[in-house]
């Protein structure tokens, strides 16, 4: 109930987000280009009212490219390694020494800079301020530049995308920072408060850093150390809650199925969730009760509309969404049409994926559900 709160809380946020977005546009509207009732509408000011939609647009992915930067920046001055940079739906990834450019998307956000770092002994020497304020700063820092440039113009047109600018690097830097996961919203101000006040959350943040970075090179989780996973169960940092998640995993890609269970149902009894990882807990329960065996109103019960949608898009490019189906329409459904169908889409995804060891670990799962059912 809490968790479904949070969810409905972080719904109403991005309502208001949205009315502020356009509350501000619509300012823009009658006072730079004077749509007041004063005057009549003419080409000079439609071809404003195209200028101030296309500075919306173009500030807005500026800004997330600016953002990342700052997090590559940052990471890069404090001892961080690349790992892969993506805005929207492309990434670009370094593998075996090589760069190039892949699709991937995470639900809920436009980009991220994912990085990773070397064992660091002692929890309070782990650097984490920097990175994960990188974006924050680049986001005012560019939005302070652009406020010079429109102080100082004489260009109606330039000041008009200069002021948008303004506005929305401003607005991307306050929505980062602002610590938003007690809404059910994770973003950098939540990682920075949490390392703030618990330097547990250090060692978690560093290790799920550095299992991302291991699996991009090609190593599953079963093949990790097992201290990278270790974090107690009364910590509330998103890094921790990611360690858990993957805890869960590790046992998925061994076949211990019953033990991903129940850590899945116990994580799905905490109330200090996000969104995300509420969904994705769900996506992996769900799949474990089918590889259990659980009665088809268990199934049927987690497998609502809303999980239903939620796999439906992530499946456009996360590869576990696929295993998931495989096994739903292999071994719940006993239809192997669409079960092949799951099977194919799983291949030339791994074929073609951002992160080496998870696709390797993936197929391992589907392969040996094939083999064994």
């Amino acid at each position: 109930m809490a968790n479904k709160k949070k969810s409905n809380d972080g719904k109403m946020i991005m309502m208001v987000v949205g009315g502020i977005v356009g509350a501000f546009a619509g300012f823009m509207l009658t006072k730079s280009i004077g749509l007041s009732g004063r005057g009549s509408f003419n080409v000079k000011k439609l071809l404003e009212i195209v200028i101030m939609l296309v500075s919306l647009g173009v500030s807005y992915f500026l800004g997330i490219i600016i953002h990342e930067s700052g997090h590559l920046v940052m990471g890069l001055l404090t001892g961080y390694k690349f790992v892969s940079f993506r805005i929207g739906s492309y990434i670009l990834v370094k593998q075996e020494g090589k760069f190039s450019v892949k699709r991937f998307a995470v639900a809920g956000t436009a980009g991220q800079c994912l990085m990773t770092h070397e064992l660091v002994e002692k929890d309070e020497d782990i650097p984490y301020f920097w990175y994960n304020f990188g974006g924050v700063l680049f986001n005012f820092v560019s939005a302070a530049l652009l406020g010079l440039v429109y102080l100082n113009t004489s260009s109606k047109y330039l000041a008009l995308y200069c002021g948008v600018g303004v506005f929305i690097y401003l607005f991307l830097g306050v929505m980062n920072f602002l610590p938003l996961k007690k809404f059910g919203l994770a973003n950098d101000g939540s990682n920075i408060l949490d390392c703030f006040r618990d330097i547990n959350a250090r060692r978690a943040m560093l290790n799920v850093l550095i299992v991302n970075g291991e699996q991009a090179q090609g190593k599953t989780l079963d093949s990790m150390p097992e201290e990278l996973f270790t974090v107690s169960e009364d910590q509330h940092s998103l890094s921790a809650l990611n360690i858990l998640l993957l805890r869960a995993a590790v046992d998925i890609e061994k076949g211990n199925y019953e033990a991903a269970k129940a850590k899945y149902k116990a994580f799905l009894e905490r109330d200090d969730l996000v969104d995300i990882f509420v969904k994705e807990c769900k996506c992996d329960l769900l799949f474990c009760d089918i590889m259990t065996g659980e009665p088809a109103e268990v199934i049927d019960e987690l497998y609502d509309d809303e999980l239903q949608k939620y796999i439906q898009q992530s499946g456009k490019f996360v590869l576990c969404r696929h295993r998931l189906m495989y096994a739903y329409y292999y071994i719940y459904k006993q239809d192997k049409m669409n079960a092949d169908k799951e099977y194919n889409l799983a291949v030339e995804m791994a074929r073609t994926a951002h992160n080496l060891g998870d696709a390797k670990g993936e197929m391992g799962i589907i392969e040996r559900i094939k083999q064994n059912n």
